[in-house]
């Protein structure tokens, strides 16, 4: 079978490499055996080949964080999922052709939804939601604060926030994706630069904002944290810039401003078993019913990986770039 991995870490195109292994088989009853049908590549997976983020395993040399997957074969003690049901991998190391996960470490989606769209369920609209929810209690009306805006995860914000009543301002580094976010439901699209406190305060006049999150990290975390009202929450997910998130601690001490991070890996090892089957449930009812849409890049053959990652890191957008393990190469 087909499998992913990388045993150094540098450039993704170069590092990353697509390798024939033995298949694995369940050994205990509450195990499932799955086959990988398609997997996005996340910005977290290439900042692991880079080596910014750890391995989730330090002895294994796959990688993926997200892949959509169909049940193959079950433990005689499994009951929650059959073969032929369609899952997403809950687990890290994802991207090889056939995987066996304990049943608890997936969730059943719907047959019938696009598998691109599914495949991308994980991470980007969990992440989303949870941080619109979990931080802080929004009401509708309120303002909500991003930067990163043109992500995945920050378009998901804005469709999540539009469906819950919650206007969003929306950061971003470039003009031009201005409109294409005004499409999807953002209220307000500024450019990023030392004045934005004073450009958020107008645009929303005046408006206490209670909780922003920050996935660019470096300055940018120090100019969302300055748009808060006193008591607000800055919540810190990514660091696309590659820096570390620096924030004037006076903002600490005189606004009282609280600074936390999120990582949706410990919120799903942590949360009750209830609470992310309805997550999911909740975000799968978005796609049926149009409020959540995503952007695809491109799709490639899991033989033509190197491309495929040089491609994710080049995209723009908010497009995903998403890999088959059984596509021909030429429609790639």
């Amino acid at each position: 079978m087909k499998q992913i991995q990388f045993h150094r870490t540098g450039n993704p195109a170069e590092v990353v490499e697509c390798v024939d292994v033995g298949a694995p088989a369940i050994s205990m009853p509450d195990e499932i055996l799955v086959a990988v049908e398609v997997f996005p590549i996340n910005p977290a997976d290439l900042l692991t080949m880079q080596g910014y983020y750890p391995r989730s395993d330090p002895g294994e040399p796959t990688l993926g964080v997200e892949a959509l997957a169909v049940v193959e074969a079950v433990g005689s003690a499994v009951t929650e999922v059959a073969p032929g049901d369609r899952v997403i991998l809950l687990t890290g190391d994802n991207w090889r052709e056939r995987k066996v996960v304990k049943a608890h470490e997936v969730v059943r989606v719907s047959a019938t939804i696009d598998p691109l769209r599914l495949a991308s369920l994980k991470v980007n609209p969990a992440t989303a939601m949870l941080l619109l929810t979990h931080f802080v209690d929004l009401r509708p009306g309120e303002w909500f604060l991003q930067n990163g805006a043109n992500s995945a995860i920050g378009r998901a914000v804005i469709q999540i926030a539009r469906s819950r009543g919650i206007r969003t301002v929306n950061v971003v580094r470039r003009k031009e994706v201005a409109a294409e976010l005004e499409r999807v439901g953002a209220d307000i699209v500024l450019l990023d630069g030392d004045d934005l406190p004073a450009r958020v305060a107008e645009a929303t006049n005046g408006t206490a904002i209670r909780l922003a999150v920050d996935g660019v990290a470096g300055s940018a975390t120090n100019r969302l944290a300055s748009c808060l009202a006193p008591n607000g929450t800055l919540v810190v997910y990514g660091a696309m810039s590659g820096e570390a998130a620096a924030v004037n601690p006076g903002l600490m001490v005189f606004q009282d401003i609280a600074m936390r991070g999120f990582w949706l890996t410990r919120y799903l090892a942590s949360a009750l078993r209830s609470d992310v089957l309805r997550l999911y449930a909740d975000l799968e009812t978005m796609m049926e019913r149009g409020q959540l849409v995503g952007v695809v890049d491109s799709v490639f053959a899991a033989e033509d990986i190197k491309a495929a990652v040089k491609q994710a890191g080049e995209a723009e957008g908010g497009g995903k770039v998403f890999v088959r393990f059984h596509l021909e190469r030429s429609s790639a």
